[in-house]
């Protein structure tokens, strides 16, 4: 299924392209900036890609939420009903300073696959092909609405791929 970013469920800091696949946030304070999609995955495997932007001064923090309306000036992973992949190679879910080593650092080249397998309760990643194991196993990821999300810190971007078929390397 194809989606893009919601400006109007993002903090206002964030700057969109016109059809708001690319964002990017440039300001002076070091806060994580949340920007969530204009559309929940009820059910299903979904699978979008994130193409890193050479600017990005800071890792991302990226991956889905259960929830769509909370505080979009700090990250959604730092919630329970968030869980990211931290450019940083870390996990967060429920944290904003812990979190296990996990995968390899992206932060400003590179593309990052996303799949949330529904079905399963799962969310993986796999960073330019290569498949990074899967990041979380919990029910939460079974029932819908869950919404993709993207938190930035100070310097950062980055651009939406949807709609895309999954790669062979994610099981």
């Amino acid at each position: 299924m194809e989606f893009s970013w919601d400006p109007e469920n993002s903090s206002k800091e964030i700057q969109f392209s016109f059809d708001h696949r690319q964002v990017f946030l440039g300001e002076v304070n070091y806060y994580f900036r949340t920007v969530v999609s204009n559309r929940p995955f009820m059910e299903g495997v979904h699978y979008w890609e994130i193409i890193a932007d050479a600017r990005t001064e800071h890792e991302l923090k990226i991956g889905v939420t259960t929830q769509q309306k909370f505080n979009v000036n700090a990250s959604f992973s730092d919630y329970d009903f968030g869980y990211a992949y931290y450019g940083l190679g870390q996990l967060r879910h429920g944290s904003n300073s812990v979190g296990k080593n996990y995968g390899k650092q992206f932060k400003k080249k590179g593309i990052l696959g996303v799949c949330l397998d529904m079905d399963n309760g799962t969310l993986s990643f796999a960073l330019d092909g290569e498949f990074m194991g899967v990041g979380f196993e919990d029910p939460k990821l079974k029932q819908g609405p869950i919404y993709p999300a993207l938190s930035l810190l100070h310097i950062a971007g980055c651009t939406l791929v949807s709609g895309v078929e999954k790669p062979e390397h994610f099981p």
